[in-house]
């Protein structure tokens, strides 16, 4: 099992991982405002990944429909899961984020940004998690290390401020998995 490394600074599951990630600095008043409003994005990805995947008869064995008909209605529930999943890697190619190296756990986030940050700043993040659909989360956080590097980036490391239980959710369920894939693909290499 991967061992805590001491530079993070966070005694939970990290991950590192390559993700497309954008940030942008609060002042205390954005800050205050946005803590106190779960985004959009969160409720609508809460809302996707509860319904996209599951078996839409949901134990009711096609609901005494014809097998044709059920068949035809798994197919397009297919196809519109594919759509809505197409639509939101599109939304997210228009946005700022580049895919960046993080080191992610469910506590906090810590990446090179070409922002400048110090420690206490507010910023806001918005990462997307590689599944199906792709969730885009839009997250509110403090910075608590920053340091400049050599190319003028900053190396900065974010406690999140989650706004309700589904955006702690998203991002534990996400680290678990990866973890778990981690931990797999060491296994298979020993």
């Amino acid at each position: 099992m991967p061992e805590p490394k001491a530079e993070h600074g966070r005694q939970d599951f990290r991950i590192d991982d390559v993700i497309p990630v954008s940030d942008k600095k609060l002042t205390n008043e954005q800050f205050e405002l946005c803590r106190t409003k779960v985004g959009v994005r969160s409720r609508q990805n809460s809302m996707l990944q509860q319904m996209v995947g599951r078996d839409i008869f949901a134990g009711d064995e096609h609901a005494g429909l014809s097998a044709e008909v059920a068949v035809a209605l798994e197919s397009l529930d297919a196809k519109l899961n594919y759509l809505i999943g197409v639509n939101m890697l599109n939304d997210a190619s228009h946005s700022e984020m580049q895919e960046r190296p993080v080191n992610l756990s469910v506590t906090g986030i810590s990446y090179v940004s070409d922002c400048s940050y110090q420690a206490g700043d507010y910023v806001a993040v918005s990462l997307m998690l590689p599944s199906f659909p792709p969730t885009i989360m839009e997250l509110v956080g403090t910075v608590v290390r920053a340091s400049r590097l050599a190319d003028g980036q900053m190396k900065i490391a974010i406690r999140f401020y989650y706004r309700c239980d589904d955006e702690g959710d998203t991002i534990s369920k996400y680290v678990y998995k990866r973890h778990r894939e981690m931990i797999r693909t060491e296994n298979r290499n020993e």
